[in-house]
C-alpha cells in the first residue's frame, strides 16, 4: 500500500497533518475518485485501529475529494511566477539541493508536469527533437513514456548545469542529497513539500496554491502568450479537450470584474455623501 511507503520513512508515529499532506501528495498523482478511494481506505484503517483500543482516530473527520475539485488549485499570476522563479535562482547559489529545486521549479512552471511526471523522469529521457530538447515523460496512468515535453534553452541550461554539479552516473533526473535517501530518486512528497516552501517563502500561503498549482500556470501563461486550446491540451497530455476548457474559462473570470460595474451603478454617489456626512 503506498500510505504505508509514505510514513515508514516518518521519524514520529504519523499525525492528523501528516494523513492531510499525503491526500495533497494523492492530488498530484492521481485523478479525484483515485484520491477519493486512498482516503476512505485510510479513514476505515484508523477507524478499525481505534475500536481495536491499538491506536488514535488520526483521520476521523478528514475529508476526502469532491469529483469537481480538480481544478480548485489556483495558478500564480506572471508577477507571481516571476518572483518564485527569482527566489529559486537567488537560493540556486547557495548549492546543489536549492539548483535542484531551481531545475524543478523552472521545468515545471513552463511545461506543466505532474509532480509524478518529474518523479519517474530519467536523465537519458531528454532527446532532441526538432528543434529543441525535449523530456519523455511517463504520464498519469501510463506504463510508457510515449509523450514529451519540449525544453526551453532556458530550462535546458538550468537542467544542464545541475547535472554537471551531480557528476554521477545515476539514472533518475532528480535525485535527493540530503544524509537520508541520499542519491534515491526524489519522490513526490518531497517535490510537493519543496515547492509548498518555495511559495510561503515569497508571501504565497494558501491551500489553494500548491504544487499543482505550476501546472495550472503553464497552462494559463500557454494561453496568454497565443496558445490555442488543442495546443495547450497537446501540452499538458489532456485526453480530453473539455478538461483543457477550463483554464479558459478561469482567465476569463480572472479578467472580468462585473462586481465592480454593478456597484458603480448601484452605489453611485451614496458612499461619497456618506463620507462627506463623518
Amino acid at each position: 500500500m503506498e500510505y504505508i511507503k509514505y510514513v515508514e520513512p516518518l521519524s514520529k508515529p504519523p499525525i492528523r497533518e501528516d494523513v492531510k499532506q499525503y491526500r495533497n501528495i494523492l492530488m498530484d498523482k492521481h485523478a479525484a475518485r483515485t484520491v477519493q478511494k486512498y482516503i476512505v481506505v485510510i479513514r476505515n484503517f484508523y477507524e478499525w485501529l481505534y475500536a481495536e483500543g491499538k491506536g488514535d482516530n488520526i483521520a476521523i473527520g478528514i475529508k476526502g475529494v469532491k469529483i469537481e475539485n480538480d481544478f480548485k488549485r489556483e495558478p500564480l499570476s506572471t508577477d507571481e511566477a516571476h518572483k518564485l522563479l527569482e527566489y529559486a535562482a537567488e537560493r540556486a547559489e547557495e548549492g546543489i539541493l536549492k539548483l535542484r529545486n531551481f531545475a524543478i521549479i523552472s521545468l515545471m512552471i513552463t511545461t506543466g508536469l505532474r509532480t509524478i511526471e518529474v518523479e519517474r523522469a530519467d536523465v537519458n529521457d531528454i532527446h532532441f527533437i526538432e528543434d529543441a530538447y525535449a523530456l519523455f515523460v511517463m504520464g498519469k496512468g501510463r506504463d510508457d513514456k510515449d509523450a514529451y515535453v519540449k525544453l526551453s534553452p532556458q530550462v535546458y541550461e538550468i537542467i544542464t548545469e545541475y547535472l554537471f554539479a551531480r557528476s554521477d552516473q545515476y539514472i533518475p533526473l532528480f535525485i535527493n542529497h540530503g544524509r537520508r535517501q541520499k542519491r534515491m530518486r526524489i519522490s513526490t512528497r518531497t517535490l510537493s513539500k519543496t515547492v509548498k516552501e518555495y511559495l510561503q517563502d515569497i508571501g504565497i500561503d494558501s491551500s489553494k496554491y500548491t504544487a499543482h498549482s505550476l501546472r495550472h500556470t503553464a497552462a494559463t501563461m500557454a494561453m496568454l502568450e497565443g496558445a490555442g486550446l488543442h495546443s495547450t491540451q497537446h501540452m499538458l497530455r489532456h485526453k480530453s479537450p473539455n478538461t483543457t476548457q477550463i483554464y479558459l474559462h478561469k482567465i476569463t473570470r480572472r479578467k472580468e470584474f462585473y462586481e465592480k460595474k454593478i456597484s458603480e451603478r448601484l452605489f453611485g454617489e451614496i458612499l461619497t455623501r456618506r463620507e462627506d456626512k463623518k
